[in-house]
């Protein structure tokens, strides 16, 4: 793992207002969220659907704007981005790889319109005879020979196009690519060979990743460090290995009591079922509804995150205070 930072969140959070014209209710997607990833690092979000990874990737993206907090690239914050020329050149930094990759193709074209396209316009110091070597370049490094150039994109299987967003965002020679649940809609037999694409766009090209999933297994396989979100807010985060091997979180052993892997921890802690709650949440932990060790203290104080081991955090009362020192809460 590496020192260098890259990027960094500092009370990230993003809210949506829901209803008519009139109502005050507002979703918490994101909420307080902090955190950093380094070069040349595989960085793993997870956690069950509307818990806010995708939207985390997507501010990131500068797709939604912050509701508060800042986002830092390099040291420099985002907001500093305001120029067509520096928002450029950030889109080609951090691309983003998406669950669906058909729908970022065009199917009336072939497959070299949309990576030449994009060489065009992300790199202009390329000249025009050396994009078509560019896309065969990266179509090599991503496993695609280059006859996949001249293939349309229904002709390709659900593997093949995935790579090709691969391909598409390593043309633009970025630092950190945000891939938003990538192997979801692959088989179990493909997933494998784009994980590994993945550790070796890492290891040989030096690009760091931020790859958001509900697959606990699958983040154990690539990645360096795992953050664990739960209702818009992290509720644990620290090297994959510690924070899977001592889940220290409630959230984060009921995810690994689910994945069907036998060396993961037996997890004593049973699901009540009670779906998060994110709009207009009261004070207090949101995962209390469903948590079996919850103390008093949780349903009045929002718990922050605090180091429980080194480099391995944790957002919770019971976790922080100690095990059998505290009163179970009905």
């Amino acid at each position: 793992m590496t020192s260098t930072e890259l990027l960094r969140t500092e009370h990230l959070t993003r809210h949506f207002k829901i209803g008519g014209v009139l109502s005050r209710r507002t979703l918490h997607a994101v909420d307080d969220v902090s955190f950093s990833i380094g070069e040349r690092e595989i960085v793993a979000l997870a956690g069950e659907s509307g818990s806010g990874k995708s939207t985390i990737a997507r501010v990131l993206a500068r797709v939604y704007q912050p509701t508060s907090g800042q986002v830092y690239f390099q040291g420099k914050p985002l907001s500093a981005f305001r120029s067509r020329r520096d928002g450029l050149r950030y889109a080609s930094l951090v691309p983003m790889v998406f669950q669906d990759p058909f729908a970022s193709m065009n199917p009336v074209f072939r497959v070299q319109h949309g990576i030449l396209r994009i060489l065009k316009l992300h790199r202009p110091d390329l000249p025009a005879s050396q994009r078509l070597d560019e896309a065969a370049r990266v179509f090599s490094v991503v496993g695609l020979g280059t006859d996949m150039l001249q293939r349309f994109p229904y002709e390709l299987s659900g593997g093949q196009r995935q790579r090709v967003g691969f391909a598409q965002a390593l043309a633009m020679r970025p630092k950190l690519i945000l891939a938003d649940e990538p192997v979801s809609m692959l088989d179990v037999s493909i997933r494998i060979g784009l994980l590994n694409l993945m550790a070796k766009l890492r290891d040989e090209e030096g690009v760091s990743v931020l790859y958001i999933t509900h697959d606990i297994a699958s983040a154990r396989y690539v990645a360096d460090r795992l953050i664990v979100m739960y209702a818009g807010q992290i509720a644990e985060c620290g090297p994959i290995e510690d924070v899977l091997s001592t889940p220290k979180h409630p959230y984060t052993q009921l995810l690994l009591s689910a994945v069907p892997d036998p060396m993961a921890p037996l997890s004593q802690v049973a699901d009540r079922g009670e779906p998060p709650k994110v709009v207009d949440p009261a004070p207090g932990c949101r995962f209390r509804w469903r948590c079996p060790l919850a103390i008093e203290t949780c349903a009045q104080v929002t718990p922050v995150l605090a180091e429980l081991a080194p480099g391995h955090d944790a957002a919770c009362h019971v976790a922080q205070a100690g095990a059998g020192q505290v009163k179970a809460f009905s």
